[in-house]
């Protein structure tokens, strides 16, 4: 078995002894690497390689920081793997990572994206460039809104964020950069996707959010690629959310679609097109209750 952040009994002799000669093994939570692709997902213990999978069980014994922030992704995994981890459930957050990895193993289409923390990530640039292929993006795992998203291209910028004493907490994912010529927003409703909104950089950044300074154009949702909308709607039930905003990007060269990310708390009274969200909004509710009024 495997017990994170279990320190304290790494220091006595008397667990093992306890289990009937089965190995006990000890890792931090920040000895955990996490590497995401469609349909290809791998956590694994960083010291022995080892995927968590392949441990007959998991504990986690402690939760310093970020383990609480690491725990969805590790129990969507484990839960996938048949190896449900104990003392993991409830104490979690639904992070980019926890997100793109539900959705990789559910083979939605993501950009390739890993994680290491902190101690592994200042020596890891080669490496990533090797997986995700220059340039690629440094995202930071909870932001929102563009915000601590950064296209890296050179080891010199990938330094620069890492060792900002600025960012010394961030907890990054580098991810695979989609060539694109801008990122849709579609706007979730129920059963249906009333809003497709275009998004694209007007200052030359890879940055589309209206946040950030994009522009956004507002699409006619009914004559919207309608196997492109399946995946929309697929990924928000997937991610257990009825009103979901869910960002999407085709990529510029192979046509194809990637997900970026679903959101349970999408803007839809303020930004771009806020009249057209909030009616759309308005029928949705109207509907919903209708629904409860008959039951």
């Amino acid at each position: 078995m495997l017990i994170v952040n279990g320190e304290v009994f790494q220091r006595s002799h008397t667990l093992d002894a306890g289990l009937g000669g089965n190995k006990v093994h000890f890792c931090g939570v920040e000895d955990l690497t996490f590497s995401v692709r469609t349909g290809q997902v791998r956590v694994c213990e960083a010291v022995s390689g080892r995927d968590l999978a392949d441990f007959g069980l998991l504990q986690v014994a402690a939760y310093p920081r970020p383990t609480a922030t690491l725990l969805s992704a590790v129990s969507a995994y484990l839960e996938h793997r048949k190896r449900p981890p104990v003392n993991a459930a409830g104490i979690s957050a639904p992070t980019k990572l926890y997100q793109l990895l539900l959705l990789a193993l559910k083979e939605l289409p993501v950009p390739a994206t890993v994680y290491l923390s902190r101690k592994l990530l200042d020596r890891s640039f080669g490496e990533l460039a090797g997986q995700l292929g220059l340039p690629f993006v440094l995202k930071a795992i909870n932001a929102s809104g563009g915000r601590l998203n950064f296209l890296i291209e050179t080891e010199i910028d990938f330094m620069r964020y890492v060792d900002d004493p600025a960012f010394a907490k961030v907890a990054f994912l580098a991810q695979e950069f989609i060539p694109n010529n801008g990122t849709f927003r579609a706007l979730v409703l129920g059963d249906g996707v009333p809003i497709v909104m275009h998004r694209c950089s007007t200052n030359g950044s890879h940055l589309t959010n209206t946040e950030q300074g994009g522009h956004a154009t507002l699409f006619d949702a009914d004559t919207f690629d309608a196997e492109v909308l399946g995946v929309v709607r697929e990924a928000a039930r997937v991610m257990g959310y009825e009103v979901a905003g869910v960002n999407l990007v085709q990529h510029r060269q192979t046509r194809e679609w990637y997900l970026l990310e679903v959101s349970s708390s999408p803007a839809i009274g303020s930004g771009a097109y806020a009249e057209a969200k909030t009616k759309a909004y308005s029928s949705y509710l109207r509907a919903k209750l209708a629904e409860t009024s008959e039951v």
